[in-house]
């Protein structure tokens, strides 16, 4: 009888080390499974800017080879403009022999204009950080705006903004209060959460990263599971006619995802 227990307990712990391993290879693999995805956005969502064609990525979190597929894919696309949205390190990785992050981000200068802003994991190797996007030419939008000529020959307003959860950002910076901004505004904002510091300012479309989709989806309804926040992923109407777009990342925390795979993103914004 002790024989039989101790059999039956040995084959159910085996069983239970199968499953846990078996979950941890689908996650795996979910992980590697780079879409780009594309989505036409109304004329309204950057009133007098397009037409324009965004590349998005974000929370790279030192995924070489997925960078390897990112680039291939915003080539491929041929943007007009191409935005980093933060968390281009993982804090638990080493961040070390970066010839090939910079080289990364000068071809993806050499597509179209690219500019960047940290994210909050971006902050513990701040000065490695900082000084690979300056190699490569890439300017970091840290509580600052720019002016950028669209294709069209218009302006449009790009602010990025240093990140919410570290206490970085200062809107009054670079921001003006509603009703005074006389070009459309791209914002730059890691985590979609900080909108709600933002009401008071000038802006028409809002682009974040950070919640990674919550990494984890409902294979039977495609919505994303997130703890993070109330808008995991996609394009979202913020009281009244602003919007803010929430892409589910490129890497992940603990390389795992579950129906939610990594994604770039091809924005195109209509003509009016």
């Amino acid at each position: 009888m002790a024989e039989r227990k101790i059999r039956n307990w040995l084959i159910a712990a085996a069983l239970l080390l199968c499953g846990i391993k078996g979950v941890e290879l689908f996650g795996n693999w979910g992980a590697a499974q780079l879409e780009c995805n594309r989505l036409q956005l109304p004329a309204a969502a950057l009133p007098g800017a397009g037409p324009l064609r965004i590349a998005l990525l974000a929370d790279l979190h030192n995924d070489k080879d997925l960078f390897a597929e990112c680039i291939e894919h915003i080539a491929a696309a041929k943007p007009d403009l191409i935005i980093f949205g933060g968390d281009f390190i993982m804090v638990d990785a080493r961040f070390m022999r970066t010839r090939w992050a910079v080289e990364g981000l000068r071809k993806l200068r050499s597509i179209a204009p690219t500019f960047a802003i940290l994210g909050n994991q971006d902050y513990e190797k701040l000065e490695q950080v900082q000084r690979v996007f300056a190699t490569a030419g890439v300017p970091v939008l840290r509580n600052s705006a720019i002016d950028w000529t669209t294709p069209t020959g218009s302006t449009l307003r790009i602010i990025g903004l240093g990140d919410w959860n570290e206490g970085d950002d200062a809107p009054a910076t670079c921001m003006r209060p509603s009703g005074q901004e006389s070009h459309p505004v791209l914002l730059l904002s890691h985590d979609p959460e900080s909108r709600w510091r933002l009401r008071r300012f000038d802006w028409d479309l809002m682009l974040s990263g950070h919640t990674h989709g919550g990494q984890a989806g409902n294979p039977f309804t495609g919505d994303f599971i997130s703890f993070r926040s109330s808008t995991p992923a996609g394009l979202y109407e913020f009281e009244g006619n602003r919007r803010v777009f929430v892409t589910r990342g490129v890497g992940s925390t603990y390389n795992m995802r579950f129906f939610c795979n990594p994604e770039l993103n091809i924005l195109e914004v209509n003509k009016e």
